[in-house]
């Protein structure tokens, strides 16, 4: 099966050809008839240069090279090689210069079409813009895209999806084309159920699809792709209560209850009463919450999805957590009953049980963030809501007003555990700069300790926290949080060289430090600091050069050495 999914990609890569124009397609004017042969001369000089060791150099002779159009023909087999070039911006004008010269010879298709998973999302469109040039018939690039997935590597997928996606509804024209062939309709309806209600125009092909009775996974697919379009699918309504009755797959059962419930289905109630009482535990609990959803004004049916929704976010199983979430989320349930429900779970004596509850909670991104943020001056919510924005990193920026808010008040553990969420957050979190200058001056070691940290992780950002981290550096007898406060310093303040040599000595000191991983963070911040820590050359030559010292260390330590000199 994962074989098969695998090789029917291909045929989403129809979508790709006539999607709209990006900036990336704005051609400057090529090349006139009369400039035709002095352009054609100067081709070989420039594919010489594509070979040059400088990255900058190697992409303005590609962006010539497209500029030039047709007549830089003789360089298609130079630029089909840039593609792969370890540069970014090179492989972008590579491709960008493909579709500008206006060869739609196979070798060069296949290039795009391999170009369309490159790591970079701005190559990726340029990629697919480029296609567009060349290519009018998309039918063309599926025996293509059929002989590159065989070889390519699986995240390649992902990417094409991705891609699509990032076109929205410019790609669903393609995308209904797509649906109709049996090698890409099931990755079609993955990327329709990413674009959401902007890909409404797909549903009679999905209803068409539904109808030829395809594979279970591209059923499936194409179920939940309908229920995440809205009300525009409600047309498919015979198509998705014909999959609810289909008690021989329960994989088509539960994308058809989610369905039912989404888009409001009320005739399916019976149908889900009956697959409420199912053995499989994730049918059952999508037949729970979408009864609640076709009836918000059952009280009882409510409750009875909530219970079983907060009952199966302490599962071992992390597609009903996940599930189980998201139900919650979406359903209006009062925070006061809600509450002390997650607490209990929260509060269970095996710790397992506590962290998937807040695995869960977590995996909804930043739409948790907000929910999390809300709890926090409920001093009941405020140990769970902290813990999920621990476990989102990054993704709790939108929680930073509550955070920088909290923070006014808290204390001890708590304050601590807001202070490591700032430091996930990083550069966004710069507005809890005041709050963590006013940690500095706490008694307790591991508060002040939590704050260089997160200013640290901020960097110029907090930069107005600098002249506190010096005095706290040059007044504590501790080592290590003297060590911490030129970290951090170096990087609040990276191209200050006063400040640099106030902290060189301390993080050459460092270099000594026992804990591998300080040492190590010692070395990078001195290389950090560039020739600002020239001071530090001999001490990061000695360890690089010493055989008893990790791997690890001696080649950061060969890196940092360069760095400074």
């Amino acid at each position: 099966m994962k074989k098969r999914a695998y090789r029917i990609l291909a045929g989403c890569l129809m979508c790709l050809s006539p999607i709209g124009m990006g900036a990336l397609s704005c051609n400057p004017e090529l090349v006139t008839a009369q400039d035709s042969a002095t352009a054609a001369s100067s081709v070989a000089t420039l594919v010489e240069s594509l070979d040059s060791d400088d990255p900058a150099e190697r992409w303005k002779v590609a962006r010539e090279l497209g500029r030039l159009g047709p007549a830089a023909q003789d360089a298609l087999p130079s630029l089909l090689s840039a593609t792969n070039d370890n540069e970014s911006s090179v492989r972008k004008h590579a491709i960008v210069a493909l579709g500008r010269i206006g060869d739609g010879s196979p070798d060069v298709i296949e290039g795009l079409i391999k170009a369309v998973g490159d790591p970079d999302s701005g190559n990726r469109i340029a990629a697919a813009n480029s296609l567009r040039e060349l290519v009018d018939d998309p039918e063309v690039l599926v025996p293509i895209a059929v002989s590159i997935m065989e070889k390519e590597h699986p995240l390649f997928a992902s990417r094409l999806v991705e891609t699509i996606v990032m076109r929205g509804e410019r790609a669903v024209p393609f995308l209904n084309a797509a649906l109709k062939n049996d090698r890409a309709a099931y990755w079609a309806c993955i990327a329709i159920e990413e674009i959401g209600e902007s890909a409404a125009p797909t549903v009679p092909a999905l209803v068409e699809l539904l109808k030829g009775d395809p594979e279970d996974d591209v059923k499936v697919q194409a179920i939940l792709a309908l229920a995440k379009i809205g009300p525009a699918a409600k047309v498919a309504q015979p198509q998705i209560m014909a999959a609810l009755e289909n008690t021989s797959n329960q994989s088509i059962q539960t994308a058809a209850a989610f369905a039912a419930g989404a888009l409001g289905f009320v005739d399916a109630t019976a149908n889900l009463e009956s697959s409420r009482d199912s053995d499989e535990p994730l049918l059952s609990l999508v037949s729970y919450w979408a009864l609640a959803k076709l009836h918000p004004g059952d009280a009882a049916r409510l409750k009875a999805a909530v219970d079983q929704l907060v009952s199966s976010l302490s599962s071992d199983d992390a597609s009903l957590r996940l599930a189980a979430a998201k139900g919650l989320q979406s359903l209006p349930v009062d925070p006061e009953v809600l509450g002390p429900k997650l607490i209990e779970v929260l509060n269970d004596s095996d710790p397992v049980v506590a962290h998937n509850l807040v695995d869960a909670l977590a995996s909804l991104g930043e739409p948790a963030a907000e929910k999390a943020a809300n709890a926090l001056s409920n001093e009941e919510m405020r140990e769970l809501a902290v813990a999920v924005l621990e476990e989102l990193g990054d993704q709790a920026k939108p929680a930073m007003p509550s955070i920088v808010s909290a923070l006014a008040t808290a204390e001890g553990e708590f304050r601590n555990q807001l202070q490591t969420v700032v430091g996930q957050i990083g550069p966004d979190a710069a507005s809890a700069t005041d709050e963590l200058i006013r940690s500095l001056d706490d008694g307790e070691e591991s508060i002040r300790i939590g704050a260089l940290f997160a200013l640290g992780n901020i960097g110029p950002c907090a930069a107005a926290a600098a002249a506190k981290v010096v005095s706290v550096m040059e007044e504590t007898d501790e080592p290590f949080e003297k060590l911490l406060a030129a970290w951090t310093i170096s990087k609040i303040s990276p191209s200050d060289e006063a400040m640099a040599a106030k902290v060189v000595p301390v993080l050459i000191e460092g270099l000594r430090f026992p804990d591998g991983r300080v040492q190590a963070e010692a070395i990078t911040a001195l290389g950090s600091l560039g020739s600002a820590a020239s001071a530090a050359a001999d001490e990061l030559t000695s360890l690089a050069n010493n055989e008893s010292a990790p791997d690890e260390l001696r080649e950061l330590a060969k890196q940092a050495a360069s760095a400074v000199k």
